[in-house]
């Protein structure tokens, strides 16, 4: 009778879990976003959310959670339930943060689901009108009779880790001034502050376009389709510094596999419509097309090369 009581109530376990995975959303879906509003990865994660209430039939919420380098928002997302219910958009700062943080509150493996790389584009490395130089190769030349200031958005951030991994590149004597944001950076570089700042297609391009700042390279081996005129750094012969900037989704860690696929293969979908190719195209950006477990190496691998970095540059040390 026991036996009879215990296989019955195993098939029906397995039924309930069937029937919550195939219902998933069961209700309201938070997005937490681990930076102000207006910021490029809030222009992306809310038409996203347009999408995603229409593939769903649930709503999609946004919560702005910024501060620390998207650390306090990106927590928040790791103490949740792993049910999808609460998931992070963050940039490649989720992966740059353990490098420098030693107070992390969660463990970027253990705690962090990889489920999506939504967006990727190359960093492109900007220069001021303090500069003369109009590409890569001459303004290495002019980095060598004069000091140079690469500005960032503030330690840790990408746009540092960045700027790092281009003066071991070349090994130019240059010195790294931080801000408090990207758009500060950009800010500072335009008003002859700083020399330069590399950033994403995204937070750069806007200026370019605008003839406030110009582009010397796409920090990649060839150019970039969506930049053709814009010269890489493989052109003038710098290596080591073909890192692609990206966007990506998460969530807490425990999740169950085939939640993740469900999750990843609605976001994919999100991401084909009209709405986000316009906003992509906008950005210079392309859209991600990986697997959770092909994203999730990308992920370590990341956090891995920005420790080495930070160890062999003395990055907040």
């Amino acid at each position: 009778m026991n036996k009879t009581f215990a296989a019955t109530l195993a098939v029906t376990l397995s039924a309930t879990a069937v029937f919550a995975q195939d219902s998933f959303p069961s209700g309201p879906v938070t997005i937490i976003v681990p930076y102000g509003t207006g910021g490029s990865t809030d222009m992306t994660a809310r038409p996203l959310a347009i999408e995603l209430e229409n593939i769903w039939g649930q709503p999609v919420v946004i919560e702005n959670k910024p501060g620390a380098g998207s650390m306090i928002g990106t927590t928040e997302m790791t103490q949740a339930d792993p049910d999808g219910h609460t998931l992070l958009i963050n940039t490649a700062a989720i992966s740059t943060a353990p490098a420098i943080q030693t107070d992390l509150q969660f463990d970027p493996e253990a705690d962090v689901t990889p489920i999506s790389l939504l967006v990727t584009s190359p960093y492109v490395l900007a220069a001021g009108s303090n500069v003369k130089s109009d590409d890569l190769s001459a303004f290495l030349e002019e980095a060598e009779e004069r000091p140079m200031f690469l500005g960032t958005a503030g330690p840790g951030s990408s746009s540092h880790f960045m700027s790092e991994l281009l003066i071991e590149a070349t090994d130019i004597p240059a010195d790294i001034i931080h801000f408090s944001g990207g758009g500060e950076a950009q800010t500072n570089m335009m008003g002859g502050h700083s020399d330069t700042y590399i950033s994403t297609t995204a937070s750069v391009m806007p200026y370019v376009n605008d003839g406030r700042t110009k582009a010397l390279a796409v920090l990649a081996p060839e150019r970039f389709e969506l930049l053709p005129d814009v010269p890489s750094s493989g052109e003038a012969g710098v290596t080591g510094v073909d890192i692609n900037g990206w966007v990506a989704l998460f969530g807490p860690g425990g999740m169950d596999p085939e939640l993740v696929d469900q999750i990843n293969a609605d976001f994919a979908e999100a991401m084909a419509t009209d709405r986000m190719q316009e906003q992509l195209e906008a950005n210079y950006a392309v859209a991600g097309d990986l697997t959770p477990e092909e994203f999730r190496e990308i992920y370590l691998r990341d956090i891995e090369t920005w420790k080495r970095l930070a160890e062999s540059r003395n990055i907040g040390q």
